[in-house]
């Protein structure tokens, strides 16, 4: 269980949320009010997360004691207040999964507004608390990398940790203790206590005289290098584990792992749901906030490669669902899995046999509901999973070794209309003429699957498909990477050529302003990230068709004033206007990105021309792969269907 920040549940005909931010001040007299109206619950002593803790909050979560009310119980109570005000229960309260979700008054008062209080339904209150509890105010990480480490831990020595329950036996599923000083002895030491698994840095200290601490940390240190985030475990080796890394020697240790060893720890990804998964393909125009000027000049190189080498490089992107991946381990065992159980690192996700998909599953489902999300991945997503597994095992030689990552394109033979092969896996409709040779292919098989990267294994950087070896199967088409059939070279060399000059003039700016040691300092490490959310908004919204930058920046400093706390913003605030360079830095940003994406799509329209219909184009290099898909149209509907962060 994870608790998502902001509610959202509430929201009027235009979709417009009905909720506000509360603030820190305001907590407390909240949740009086609510305990007045709802005796012998105590709310104020079981509250989740950083709720009460931070400046504000995006919703009140409170932990319930399942065995001492229901959700039926709860729900009468909160509906006679509702109705004795004049109030439909329905609009003020709603249900999903573990959880009651309602549309509160702050301090009781609905002319003060209201904020969404979530309340979360469990079976064990004191182990959900400690699992869920907010982080120390000086750790450097959330709850989430706590967790992550805390079940790295646990794997590393046979067991799993269940956030709903306790620790248990990772073979037997046996629960062994829901204790938290228990749990830290089993897991760090034997004088440990539950204080040492307050946050990373907690724990990271606990083991340092441990002789397993490597490889207790090993599961650790791949997930952070995947996700793009430091790990300063040379840092965190102080007698003191709560100690500020915000000294000089530190930011010098930080800013030398990033500029000398080529870190990446910018932003992740995002492509791709929120929550354990493999890292996406960019955005070509995305890799100025990923990586400043280094990603403008990797940008440019692959701008560049177009016109040099596509047919080896640039390969059609199909709009297949769901992705997949599958191949052999070391052992030569078959595995079929998505790409977040590929990279998993609470589980085992190298699934080898269909009954381990399906448990896997639905203990998905089970956490969804506990989040108040829909839990259908049992009955979407196992019937696929039963039908490939067959098919993809008898495709793989026994002397494969490594992995192949691919999309779902169909589960049947696509109808045939007006001569061509209609199917639409996701959000693009295919129409492959029949008397075409991939159309003569596809309708002589009942299952489509197009294959497009290689991976060696979990963690491993993503490589070009290749010339990779598979058995025919009967039924069964593995569409290998299609690649247009002319190279191309952008129209728009004005533009190539303003880009350039662009990051000669602004260049050291943009990556003055992004440098990760100065952002930990102020407390705003996800400027970067939020660049990237900024920019989906602007997709999101219907009424924009285009990037420009003359109204992105200003949209900026309204869209963050609503996105983060009002001391984080003040903190962005300041950074961007002292030094000056700052401010030159984001405009240089946000001018370069609306240049690749001007040239992008001067490309993408050429590159339609050969091959039209797809959602969009990937470009491999040695210096990392890219994709070239229209934002406002294709990323647009794809959101509408799935609700990804793309």
């Amino acid at each position: 269980m994870n608790l998502a920040e902001g509610g959202n549940v509430f929201k009027d005909a235009d979709n417009r949320s009905l909720t506000q931010r509360i603030n820190q001040s305001d907590v407390k007299p909240t949740l009086a009010w609510l305990e007045e109206m709802l005796p012998g619950l105590d709310l104020q002593n079981n509250t989740l997360g950083s709720t009460g803790i931070k400046d504000t909050s995006g919703d009140l979560d409170i932990a319930v004691d399942a065995k001492q009310v229901t959700k039926e119980q709860l729900i009468a109570r909160l509906s006679q207040w509702a109705q004795s005000h004049g109030f439909k229960p329905q609009d003020y309260i709603k249900k999903s999964g573990s959880a009651v979700h309602f549309l509160t008054p702050i301090d009781g008062r609905p002319d003060r507004g209201y904020v969404q209080t979530d309340f979360m339904f469990m079976n064990d209150v004191p182990w959900s608390k400690f699992v869920l509890g907010a982080m120390p105010a000086n750790s450097q990480y959330k709850g989430r990398e706590r967790n992550v480490l805390m079940n790295s831990l646990a794997k590393s020595m046979g067991y799993k940790l269940n956030q709903n329950a306790g620790i248990a036996d990772r073979t037997t599923n046996q629960l062994i203790t829901n204790d938290p000083d228990k749990v830290a002895k089993m897991l760090l030491n034997p004088k440990a206590t539950a204080a040492d698994l307050a946050s990373v840095e907690s724990i990271v200290a606990a083991l340092k005289n441990d002789p397993k601490r490597d490889a207790k940390l090993a599961d650790f240190k791949q997930h952070m290098e995947r996700e793009g985030l430091p790990f300063l475990e040379d840092a965190m080796e102080s007698a003191d584990p709560y100690i500020e890394y915000s000294d000089v020697n530190f930011l010098a240790r930080l800013r030398d792992r990033i500029v000398n060893q080529g870190m990446q720890p910018l932003i992740e990804a995002t492509d791709q749901p929120i929550g354990g998964r493999a890292k996406g393909i960019e955005h070509i125009e995305d890799l100025v906030f990923r990586n400043g000027t280094a990603g403008i000049r990797t940008a440019l190189d692959h701008i560049s490669h177009l016109k040099d080498n596509t047919a080896s490089s640039v390969t059609v992107k199909w709009d297949g669902k769901p992705a997949v991946i599958f191949g052999r381990d070391p052992n030569g065992d078959f595995v079929l899995t998505d790409v977040a159980g590929f990279t998993a690192v609470g589980y085992d996700g190298l699934f080898k046999s269909p009954r381990q998909v399906a448990r896997h599953l639905a203990q998905r489902d089970a956490a969804a509901e506990a989040q108040g999300k829909p839990a259908t991945r049992t009955q979407d997503l196992l019937p696929i999973y039963q039908e490939l597994w067959p098919l993809l095992d008898a495709a793989v030689p026994k002397n494969f070794k490594g992995y192949i990552q691919g999309d779902l394109l169909y589960t049947q033979t696509p109808p045939l209309q007006a001569g061509a092969y209609v199917f639409k896996p996701n959000t693009v409709e295919y129409n492959i003429p029949a008397a075409s040779k991939l159309g003569q292919e596809i309708g002589g098989s009942q299952v489509g699957i197009a294959i497009h990267t290689r991976l060696s294994e979990p963690g491993a950087s993503k490589e070009p498909l290749g010339s990779v070896k598979l058995n025919a199967v009967l039924g069964l088409l593995l569409i290998e990477p299609i690649a247009p059939r002319e190279n191309i070279k952008p129209t728009e060399s004005a533009k190539v050529k303003q880009l350039k000059q662009l990051v000669s003039q602004h260049g050291a700016a943009i990556n003055s302003l992004f440098n990760p040691a100065e952002l930990r300092a102020l407390q705003i490490t996800d400027l970067p990230k939020l660049c990237i959310d900024y920019v989906n908004s602007l997709v999101g919204n219907s009424e924009i068709t285009n990037f420009d930058v003359n109204r992105m920046l200003p949209g900026f400093g309204a869209w963050l004033q609503q996105r983060v706390t009002p001391k984080k913003f003040k903190n962005i605030v300041e950074y961007l206007q002292s030094p000056r360079t700052n401010m030159d830095g984001i405009t240089a940003a946000f001018t370069a990105f609306v240049l690749l994406h001007d040239i992008k799509m001067d490309l993408l329209q050429q590159l339609d021309l050969q091959h039209p219909g797809q959602e969009g184009w990937v470009i491999a290099t040695p210096g990392g792969i890219t994709k070239f898909v229209n934002r406002f149209g294709f990323t647009r509907a794809n959101r509408a269907v799935n609700n990804p962060v793309s």
